[in-house]
Formats: C-alpha cells, sequence, structure tokens
C-alpha cells in the first residue's frame, strides 16, 4: 500500500506503520535523502519522513508492503529539499539497502546487512565483531573506520574482509564518502 501525504501549507511530515513480525527479511529501495534506520522491540515497520517546506510533501511517497516474513519498503521524492526519513524495523531483522545519495545510519539491527550506497555517509552499529561470520567492506574514495573490527583505511579504493564465527554476515559499500562500522557502546 502507497501512502501520498498532500498538504498546501502546513504540515511538513508524514508516516505510515504495518505489522511486521521480527527475524524478517527487509528490503529497501530508497530515494537520495537523509536516513535513520533503527530496531525496535515492537513487531511492526514505522516509516516517518520530513520535507522543509510543505508544498514538497505532497511529492513524497513511502510505500511498505509485507508479504509473510519479508518487507520491501520503497521511498520517493524530492531529492533537493532536506528530505529525511526514520524507519523503524523488529530488532531482529536482515537488511538489503540499496540508497542513491544521502546519510544513512542503522542502529540496533540485529541480523545480516547487505548495505549499498552511491555518494554520502553510511554508519553501521554492527554490534559486537563477535556475531559475524563474514564482513566486506568497501569504497572508492573517502575514510573506511571500522572500530568494531580494528581497521582504520583513508584515501581510494580501501576494503577489508573480516571472518569469524558468529551467525552474520555484513556487506558494506559506498562510492564516495565515509563508512563507519562501529558498535555503539563505543565512540565513534
Amino acid at each position: 500500500m502507497a501512502v501520498t501525504v498532500s498538504a498546501k501549507e502546513g504540515p511538513t511530515s508524514g508516516s505510515l506503520e504495518r505489522p511486521f513480525s521480527a527475524n524478517g527479511s527487509v528490503k529497501m529501495d530508497l530515494v537520495a535523502g537523509d536516513y535513520r534506520i533503527s530496531g525496535a522491540p515492537q513487531d511492526r515497520v514505522r516509516i516517518d519522513w520530513s520535507v522543509r517546506d510543505p508544498e514538497s510533501l505532497a511529492k513524497v511517497q513511502a510505500r511498505a508492503d509485507v508479504h509473510d516474513r519479508q518487507l520491501s519498503i520503497t521511498t520517493n521524492g524530492p531529492s533537493s529539499n532536506n528530505l529525511r526519513f526514520s524507519i523503524e524495523v523488529p530488532t531482529q531483522s536482515d537488511l538489503y539497502v540499496r540508497l542513491s545519495a544521502g546519510d544513512l545510519t542503522i542502529e540496533g539491527v540485529r541480523g545480516n546487512k547487505d548495505v549499498e550506497l552511491r555518494a554520502g555517509d553510511l554508519r553501521i552499529d554492527v554490534g559486537r565483531a563477535e556475531d559475524y561470520k563474514k564482513v566486506d567492506a568497501s569504497l572508492w574514495a573517502g575514510d573506511l573506520k571500522a572500530s568494531a573490527f580494528q581497521i582504520f583505511k583513508e584515501g581510494l579504493f580501501r576494503s577489508f574482509e573480516w571472518t569469524g564465527k558468529g551467525p552474520y554476515r555484513l556487506h558494506a559499500h559506498l562510492l564516495a564518502g565515509d563508512l563507519y562500522l562501529y558498535s555503539k557502546s563505543e565512540s565513534r
């Protein structure tokens, strides 16, 4: 179900909510903007968005389709108007995220993560390094700061691979910007 909020003046934000159980897969195809994806203890997905001016709100679309244990989220809207999204998913969820441009922060989500961003900063709270079986991260230009895995690299064409004994897999790729893989309990 797609939700489009129409406003001539006044409101600069909108939201939608759907039931969705933990231990599912979440696929996101996101329009350029700034995003915060966070884990929540409830069995639901909630998407909140905001823009700078009321006329732009009518152009924002968010869609959340649930099919059994799979959730598909798509967003669309004006990329030049400080478009911001906050997305809550169950804490235990596998994530597949594609974002064209903007800043993306993922916190409090436990599960597999496959995240790619063209331009912007990517920050992922990985929790404990011991929770991962395989980690690969790369960027073309910028800093790669994976403090949770004791990796720090700067410059062009930076990458690393890490293996452990945990159940999860992490793939993070960024063309241009800074990539941070950290544990929320430590300072970034």
